[in-house]
């Protein structure tokens, strides 16, 4: 049995009372406290009696973003990424001991670009190849001759050609078919 006292809402309680007021163990209330780098006991009973933590059907972990308990989700939201995107950032992103920086850092990192004080950058730009007398991408190039990107790429792959080559198979197979289109309506009306 726990010895040490400790002020909630201005009443002297000890560990274990504490936890039998919460109607959790011991170590589950331990646990939450170590979790949350050791706050007061009167922060974490604020927390189970504003339902941040501790009822069965939200198990998320929360985290203090802002002056406030939020979770994972909550915090992608006011940056507009992912939720992968800050669970990745923290686990790239880890000090010489393999401690994750907390959310509240990584939102930080995040707001930066909302701020404009860094600049996301759109990417790697397409690859341009040869057709017919000027470069185009794939996506160019699909649109031009009103296919997909797919099946350009896959023309490609299956028969081991260049854009331009597969853009020559395309437009010939188009031919072939409107003469057959057209043979047919001719032989029809004969």
């Amino acid at each position: 049995m726990s010895k040490a006292i400790h002020n909630i809402d201005g009443r002297f309680m000890t560990v274990d009372e504490i936890a039998e007021m919460l109607h959790v163990s011991v170590r589950a209330l331990e646990v939450r406290r170590s979790k949350y780098g050791g706050c007061s006991y009167q922060l974490i009973v604020d927390m189970y009696r504003d339902n941040l933590i501790g009822s069965r059907t939200d198990k998320w972990e929360r985290h203090m973003v802002d002056g406030e308990w939020i979770t994972l989700e909550q915090a992608a939201e006011r940056v507009g990424v992912k939720p992968k995107t800050l669970r990745a950032w923290r686990s790239q992103n880890r000090d010489e001991h393999g401690i994750k920086p907390t959310l509240a850092e990584a939102v930080a990192h995040y707001r930066k670009y909302i701020t404009g004080e860094r600049k996301r950058y759109p990417g790697s730009i397409a690859k341009r190849y040869w057709v017919k007398g000027e470069y185009l991408t794939f996506k160019e190039a699909a649109e031009r001759y009103h296919t997909t990107e797919n099946a350009l790429r896959s023309c490609t792959h299956k028969h081991n050609c260049s854009l331009n080559a597969a853009i020559k198979r395309l437009e010939s197979r188009r031919t072939r078919e409107a003469e057959k289109n057209i043979l047919a309506i001719l032989i029809g009306e004969a």
